[in-house]
């Protein structure tokens, strides 16, 4: 089919058509398309309509993968303009506790909602899973049509979107159904296809390894194992039992003595599985147990969840470390996925094809070696920033944010930069980006300016907005890995608001233990520690820098100013591909020339 009939605007803007193309011709060969096309700029309905069009020539489907609800709506306000042109099903599937109806269930924790949906829906409770089998509905179902349909049906909302999947030309969904091993399987039954039929559109690919490492990564904490004591004191009379308590205990035992080695820290250290595994119950008899406390429980059992984690931490899978994380004097173990690429090969060796897109995609060397994608099948199509000759980007030597550097005279100097550059600003925000939030707090105890919005770990976007709608000029102090540099939208009549963007030094991820990991694995794989060593920190810091840089130019209108204070984004690979998406990088050998060259927009 012509992508082109599918194409539900008057007109392409520059680069689309071409994106179609690529995207159909990718689907068509089988390859592996890494995309780079500017935020904002129209690459959602490109992508859609060069894979929709293979797809309905050939009878594949098309998994359109987001890594947060918030990005579920693009790509279906797209697929429902182009149902207009053709006839087209597709439907949107989000998780069950966000597609719950019962009052009170979207406040759980995840896990704790599916038992409370299975032992509802077991006890015959459920006032929405009455319904024998949902209707199949056809078209272009977003969330708000999915639970008005469900309402009309008198049925589940998740089980209308399940029952959608078969005859869905399109499904949007989270990164999980596609790249979690133990959902995938179910999606792709659901589904009706192997992934070897399936064309892969994975959006924010540049957050997918870290994705990645989160969703194979699981938890067991203190609380978890007392619940699961409590089940078998309660539900369970077998002639095991006196020894599973012991077993249980000594596990619970092993996870307080490992507070010790953090001496009242937060922090994250390794464990040997082995301490583990000898002290815990066995986990296929777990298993068995948790079947018969189940019968009384009417719901999943905590006894199962703590099989799951025992049996995959015994497998010893390769690319796995147990980690023991301390947090509000309670420790959690964690098995960390520290090699993703090992689990995302496996995925995008069998997908017919995959188009994986960002605005601000890293570099070809490294998406292939952190996601284990087949070299020979990758192709590329990257197109700069369509208004970076709009940005005024200016690097100062002579300071950084490195561990080592992270001292007083270093926050000092940062301060009083900062302080003159938002003296300089006539209106507007001024959006401060530190590298985490020990340096965000150790700057704002030393600015003198005012207003200030500081970012914390639990701040809302909501309360961001609410600060900016109260002050004409407003600086906000953020933090590069927190939640407000990649998802806040500040415009006020088509207009950014951010005139102003300062890195308070290079947002380099914290050498904690997945990075140390990372980092031996990517050894490994290239035989080079400085490559590997820069896949793993400047990389994700230069892409950081970018999606900072990003938040002040939305339309060709913006004009923004931009101050690295941090001599390592004159380092090539920094440099290098910041100038790739058209950002031109000035170095300044002082902070008075770094103001000189840094006129702000009015």
């Amino acid at each position: 089919m012509d992508y082109r009939a599918l194409w539900p605007y008057p007109s392409w803007r520059a680069g689309q058509e071409e994106i179609a193309r690529r995207v159909y011709l990718s689907a068509r060969e089988g390859s592996l398309l890494l995309l780079n096309y500017p935020t904002g700029a129209g690459k959602t309905a490109a992508v859609l309509a060069g894979a929709l069009a293979a797809a309905l020539e050939e009878g594949l489907k098309v998994v359109y993968l987001v890594r947060a609800k918030a990005q579920f709506q693009a790509p279906l306000r797209e697929l429902k303009l182009m149902s207009k042109r053709v006839e087209l099903n597709a439907v949107f599937l989000q998780n069950k506790r966000d597609f719950c109806q019962v009052r009170g269930a979207s406040l759980l924790p995840y896990d704790d909602f599916i038992k409370f949906c299975a032992e509802l829906r077991s006890s015959g409770l459920c006032p929405f899973s009455r319904a024998p089998q949902p209707p199949v509905f056809r078209g272009v179902l977003g969330y708000e049509d999915i639970v008005a349909l469900a309402a009309e049906a008198g049925t589940c909302p998740y089980e209308v979107a399940r029952s959608a999947l078969r005859s869905s030309h399109v499904v949007v969904a989270a990164y999980n159904y596609v790249f979690d091993p133990r959902i995938r399987p179910l999606f792709l039954e659901d589904l009706g296809a192997q992934l070897e039929r399936v064309v892969l559109i994975v959006d924010e690919a540049h957050n997918l390894p870290y994705s990645l490492s989160s969703i194979l990564s699981k938890e067991l904490s203190e609380r978890a194992v007392k619940r699961a004591r409590r089940e078998l004191a309660r539900f369970y009379s077998g002639p095991d039992k006196p020894r599973l308590e012991r077993d249980l205990y000594a596990l619970s035992t092993l996870l307080k003595r490992l507070r010790a080695p953090a001496k009242g820290v937060e922090g994250e250290f390794e464990v040997s599985p082995s301490d583990v595994i000898e002290v815990a119950p066995n986990a296929a008899e777990l298993l068995r147990v948790s079947a018969v406390v189940e019968r009384s429980l009417g719901r999943a059992s905590e006894l199962r969840a703590l099989a799951a984690f025992l049996m995959a931490l015994s497998e010893r899978k390769p690319g796995y470390v147990l980690a023991a994380r301390v947090s509000d004097g309670e420790v959690t173990l964690v098995n960390l996925c520290v090699a993703p690429g090992r689990e995302a090969a496996a995925t995008f060796s069998s997908v017919r094809s995959a188009c994986l897109m960002s605005g601000t995609l890293p570099p070809r060397e490294y998406m292939v070696h952190v996601l284990g994608l087949d070299e020979s099948r990758v192709r590329e199509l990257r197109t700069p920033t369509l208004w970076a000759s709009n940005a005024t980007v200016v690097a100062l030597k002579g300071v950084s944010s490195r561990y080592v550097e992270r001292v007083d005279a270093t926050f000092e100097l940062m301060s009083k930069v900062l302080d003159e550059l938002f003296a300089r600003l006539s209106r507007g925000v001024a959006l401060v980006v530190a590298p985490s939030y020990s340096v965000a707090k150790a700057l704002r105890a030393r600015l003198r300016s005012s207003p200030i919005f500081l970012e914390r770990e639990g701040t809302r976007v909501s309360e961001l907005l609410n600060a900016v709608r109260s002050h004409d000029k407003l600086m906000v102090l953020c933090v590069a890995w927190g939640k407000l540099v990649e998802g806040i939208e500040l415009r006020l009549d088509g207009e950014s608001l951010v005139k102003l963007i300062a890195l308070a030094g290079l947002p380099v991820p914290e050498p904690n233990l997945l990075n140390k990991h990372l980092l031996s694995s990517l050894r490994a794989r290239t035989g080079d520690f400085d490559a590997a060593w820069k896949m793993v920190y400047l990389i994700p810091a230069a892409v950081k820098a970018a999606q900072a840089i990003g938040r002040g130019l939305r339309s060709e209108r913006d004009r923004v100013a931009v101050a690295i204070l941090d001599e390592r984004a004159l380092e090539p690979t920094v440099k290098n591909y910041l100038e790739g998406l058209g950002y031109a990088v000035n170095p300044a050998e002082s902070p008075e020339e770094l103001l000189a060259k840094l006129p702000l927009p009015t």
